[in-house]
């Protein structure tokens, strides 16, 4: 056999075996190489979701600190005030604070040695607990949605500041998160209240709100025939209220 054609040969083989190999070590290092970099990606997108919610969280705590100074301009001078302007402040604070945040601002001026300051933590605490029997005749519970109705009838049928406030339940973005049963008890106790709960600014309120509704209807949220019911009964008492304007 010819010398050179079995060194060929040979060179061949050897040179097929250094191509398999190779390719073997490219396979291995490109496999490496890609979960080096997924695991990296991994990482980043680790990292990027931690700044985000850091992010989040810098911005509820400036959020919350914006409220609190907020508040704290709204107490300067409040023990001066005359009864309406301290019910318009507490308004404020209670819209600026969440519910627990206001219940322990309350409870802690009711537990200050002025009298004054614990009358007024204790006149916040109170329209506190109203604003909290508007908002349960959106209850989940009926018997708890039928229980703030009939208290606000009984007890403050002939209260502005209820009436206000119930009002603001048919106007965005709040009227968004009424129920059906939450906007009939709503309409019913507005439709029992007394004419000194009302002035011809709350009047005009009402007559935007049922028109609210209503234009809600052509959009897909649909009126029931009890709900249908309450607003025409509702609105005869606007009309019975104007007229004795």
């Amino acid at each position: 056999m010819d010398e050179s054609k079995v060194m060929s040969g040979n060179i061949g083989k050897w040179l097929a075996m250094v191509s398999a190999a190779l390719t073997i070590a490219l396979t291995v290092l490109n496999g490496f190489v890609s979960a080096k970099v997924s695991e990296t990606e991994t990482e980043i997108k680790k990292d990027a979701a931690e700044i985000e919610k850091r992010r989040l969280q810098l911005d509820t705590e400036k959020e919350r600190i914006a409220r609190y100074t907020f508040v704290q301009t709204l107490l300067n001078g409040v023990l001066a005030q005359d009864e309406a302007q301290k019910n318009l402040t507490i308004n404020l604070i209670t819209l600026a604070l969440d519910e627990d945040e206001a219940k322990q601002l309350f409870s802690g001026l009711q537990a200050s040695n002025n009298d004054a300051t614990q009358l007024f933590g204790l006149l916040g605490s109170e329209v506190l607990a109203i604003s909290s029997l508007v908002l349960q005749m959106n209850d989940d519970n009926k018997a708890s949605r039928l229980d703030a109705v009939d208290k606000l009838i009984k007890n403050h049928r002939g209260d502005s500041d209820m009436v206000s406030q119930a009002l603001s339940l048919f106007e965005p973005p709040r009227l968004n998160a009424l129920t059906a049963s939450g906007r009939i008890n709503v309409l019913v106790f507005l439709s029992n209240t007394e004419d000194n709960a009302w002035t011809p600014q709350s009047i005009l309120r009402a007559e935007k709100a049922v028109d609210q509704i209503r234009l809600r209807a052509n959009g897909g949220i649909a009126i029931g025939p009890q709900t249908d019911k309450e607003l025409k009964r509702f609105s005869n008492h606007l009309n019975n209220l104007k007229a004795k304007l």
